[in-house]
This record gives structure tokens, sequence and C-alpha cells, in this order.
């Protein structure tokens, strides 16, 4: 600074004292020791469970709310409000002993007659939850959902303490239907502002939300459980990926998922590379393929789709190797029993296949996209390897909706699209995605008649190695149909703050409450 000077006795002292100031407020440093700060891409809808569908809601969902049972690291579960259950050796009937010492955050305990309220309140057609799927399958809900009954049969609360669920048919991930966002326990003494002001009994409590903005939330000091180590919560909404590694880098963040197109950056930098935690997601990206009609109604041609891409180097040099390789749709952590291998790249194949199947002059598609720029290198690579087995692919950029609605209704010939599961199981990758039922109605006009009668199965068979090796066989005859070009399963990787202290990543999305981190300055 110009006409700045300092005495030689006092240098050093007023130095460090200078440079100590400039460390907090120069760089813009907003951290505080009992403050844990994050940073999201958008914001939430609302603090509503029966409306969280997106991704963001439910992860903010869970932490403002309880479960009968929620995901802990994996894909087990572990007690929440249920301190224990029992399930039938029929499937059929569930029955939960709730804590008695939890309470919502205005001081109501909680009891069996609020659980069996908030799943009436999903099913309830006055709610217009897209998620009464989640509860369809208790006895009575349909009856219930169409207005000819008043209450749902098969949901009863026994006592204050005690609730019991009982199913039209066995069904394994039902479960797991619990721990979701959706199945969260609601206050029904506040729900005429839930949308904006939570009524559950998590570990943290809302402070504040500017929409757009941030979120803020506060230990809930009387929660019953464990509370978190840090007294504050707080959630800036930060749209650019740019803008969010400054402000980590500054020290405003404490945690950082790092994209794809960046990841490497990261690696290569000594500060950081042993900071970053990577999960295997529960993903599949791929590209779909109308099989009712020519050219991808032919078996050989959705092969030859899939043998053209040279994943493994797309995947190596336009992702930072941030993936595995898909072998059907079923993520390698749900799939216990064996695994086909991931088709190869095999360009002569692809073009063998295509002759044989009439197209051996080539042909021409267009595929539909809609998303942001990260991914348009992705699939010029894609269009470069099919263009030189002669697949000419152009590309139709879309917005969203306008994108959804031509799937359902069976527009595009070819489309690209990721699935991240609802809950852990390798049925979420196959009934959703595949079962008639459904890719006829709403995915890539797929059946076969086989793998219906598997996924039914599956359905209605206790969790065990019968069950594990139909979901292993289905998986194998959905790969060799290939009705999707099988990509990636994804990773996720998130960096921490040297003075972080207890973060362990979660592979489910909505069990990383934030409740066992702390911070230590050096």
């Amino acid at each position: 600074m110009k006409g700045f000077r300092i005495k030689t006795v006092r240098k050093t002292g007023v130095l460090l004292m200078v440079i100590w100031l400039f460390t907090l407020t120069g760089c813009g440093r907003e951290q505080s020791p009992d403050t844990l700060m994050l940073a999201y891409p958008a914001d939430i809808r609302g603090f509503d469970p029966a409306l969280a569908t997106d991704f963001r809601s439910g992860q903010i969902i869970s932490l403002v709310y309880d479960n009968l049972v929620r995901f802990d690291r994996g894909t087990e579960l572990i007690p929440n409000l249920a301190r224990n259950w029992t399930i039938s050796k029929d499937g059929l009937v569930y029955t939960f002993h709730l804590v008695t010492r939890a309470r919502f955050h205005d001081g109501t305990l909680i009891n069996a007659k609020h659980v069996v309220y908030s799943i009436r309140r999903i099913l309830d057609p006055e709610t217009n939850s897209p998620q009464n799927w989640l509860f369809n399958r208790i006895k009575g809900a349909k009856n219930f959902m169409e207005g000819s009954a008043a209450t749902v049969t098969g949901l009863i609360a026994r006592d204050d303490s005690t609730v019991v669920i009982t199913l039209e048919q066995p069904f394994a991930p039902f479960i797991q239907y619990l721990a979701m966002p959706s199945a969260a326990v609601v206050n029904p003494r506040q729900v005429a502002t839930i949308n904006s002001v939570p009524a559950g009994s998590g570990p943290w409590r809302l402070q504040h939300w500017e929409r757009d903005g941030e979120l803020v939330f506060v230990r809930n000091q009387d929660y019953w459980g464990q509370p978190p180590r840090l007294a504050r919560l707080r959630i800036r909404i930060l749209s650019e990926p740019m803008t969010r590694s400054a402000e980590f880098e500054a020290g405003n963040l404490d945690l950082l998922g790092i994209s794809n197109m960046e990841l490497s950056k990261w690696q290569s930098q000594a500060k950081w590379r042993d900071r970053i935690h990577t999960v295997n997601e529960l993903s599949i990206y791929y590209v779909g393929m109308n099989c009712s009609r020519p050219p991808f109604d032919d078996v050989r041609v959705r092969q030859a789709m899939n043998l053209a891409l040279d994943r493994e180097k797309i995947l190596k040099l336009l992702r930072s190797g941030s993936g595995l390789l898909a072998a059907g749709p079923v993520p390698p952590i749900l799939l216990k029993g064996p695994a086909p291998e991931p088709y190869p790249y095999d360009p002569v194949k692809a073009r063998r296949l295509l002759k044989e199947a009439g197209y051996g002059s080539g042909l021409k598609s267009r595929l539909w996209v809609a998303g942001d720029a990260e991914m348009f290198h992705v699939l010029e690579a894609f269009q470069s390897d099919w263009s030189a087995v002669g697949i000419e692919v152009e590309l139709l950029r879309s917005d969203w909706n306008v994108f959804m609605t031509a799937i359902r209704e069976g527009k595009p010939d070819l489309y690209y699209l990721s699935w991240f599961a609802d809950y852990p199981d390798g049925e979420n990758f196959l009934f959703p995605l595949f079962h008639t039922s459904e890719s006829m109605r709403k995915r890539n006009r797929y059946s076969n008649p086989e793998v219906d009668r598997l996924i039914e199965k599956i359905q209605v068979l206790p969790n065990g190695s019968p069950r594990d090796s139909l979901i292993a066989v289905t998986n194998k005859i959905i790969h060799n149909d290939a009705p999707w070009v099988f990509l990636w399963h994804s990773q996720s990787n998130t960096v921490t703050q040297p003075w972080i202290k207890g973060y362990v990543p979660r592979l489910i999305f909505n069990a990383q409450r934030y409740t066992a981190i702390g911070k230590q300055f050096q």
C-alpha cells in the first residue's frame, strides 16, 4: 500500500496482525467454527414430503423430518422413529414399535396415529401427491384413493406406540419405501404451512429460508436422537459450478460436490486429492432406443449401437474416469448374482450386425437430448463413433418438459437419459424401466414376456438368494436384448476442507443428515 509505513520495532507483530485480519476479511471467508457451510446449484421446492419428487428437496426433507426407518451409510436400513419392527412370514404384515420420547419441533409427542395420518395424507386425493404409488399396495389403499372407502383398512394404529401395515400382496422393497422422503412423519398441527415451514421432528430446525438465496438451519437441541455436533447449517444457492469452486477455495464452503469436468483438476492438487470422497451412485446413464419400430425393433441394430461406442475411452477422457461401465441396467452394488461383461468396443462386429439386419449401407437417426453443456461433448463423441460404422446420428436439443413429453408419447427413436434409484433394490432398475406396462407407456417401448414374468416374481419374493438370482438373470436378458445403449453407472465426488471432521459419504441421497460432522481448526 502506497504511503503505509511501520516502525521497525513493531513491524513483525503488526504484519502478522494484518495477515490475520486479511485472512478473515480480505478473502471473504464467512466461516464460523460452529456452522457447516454448503452450496446447492438450485433451490428446493418446499418442505412438504408429499410433494418431494426432486433430489434436493428429498435431501432437505431428511434434515427436518424423521421416518419410521432410514438408510445408513449403504443400502442397510436402521431404526428411526421405529425402534424395531417385524415382518410376517407371508410378507404381508409389517408391525412397527415406536420410540416413546420422540417429539415434533413444536414439542408434540409423536405417536402411532401421526404415522397413520402421514401415510394416509399421501394417499388422499386432496393432497394430490405424485408419490402416492409408495403406499398404493397397502390393503384398502386403492379404495380410499378412489373415494369408495373412508379409511385405509391395512393401516392401523394398534396403540400409541404400535403401527401395523398390511399389504395386498407381498412386495419386498416396501420396507425401503418407508425410508424415502415422502414417507416422513408429519405433524398434523402444522400442515397448513407445511410447504414453507417444516412440520417435522428431525435433528435440524429451519431458521431462515430466502428463496433462491439460502437455507439456514439450527441444531434441534431437544432432538430425541443424536443431535448434530455443529450448531448451524447454512446452504447457499449458487447456480454456477465455477462460483461454487471459487467459494470453496476461498474457505467459504466446507464441502464441494465436484463436477466430472473439474475432477482431474482437483485430483492433480496435492492439497485436495486425499480429501476427495468417491461414491458409486445407484444410477445408470443410457441412450434409449424406441424398440417398437425400425430400425431399433431389430436386436442386431441395438447391439451394434452398443458395440460401436468406445465407452471406456469416452469415460476416461471426457468424464475424468468417474464411473463404471454398465453391463445391463442394474448397478453392480445391487447385483448379487453373476453379471454379464459390458459390451466391448468392436466396430467390426457392429458393421457385420448392421449388414445382417439390412443396413449395410448405413442408417440415419436423431438423438433427442435435454440438459447442460457438460454432456454435449460426450454426445459428440458418440456421434463420431457411430458415424465410423455408418450410423449417422443428429443431435436434437430440446426443452426438458418437451423432451420428457416426447419420450412418453414415443416420438424419439433415440434419447439420452439417466435413472437414479428411488430405493436401493435391483427391482427399481427393472420394473419402472422394462416391464411392458411401464416401458410401453413411459419409456422405450420395450416388451419381453419373459422379462415381465421374472420381474413380477421378483416383486413378490422375499429378500434372499432366489430373488437375487432372478434379478441377475433378468439383468442379463435385458443386457442381451439391448433396448438401451448401456453407458455407465456414475460416481459422485465430494471434496472437504482440512478442518472438517467426521464426514462420511452416503450411498442413498437422503441418508446424509450432517449430524456427525464437526470442525477442528489447526
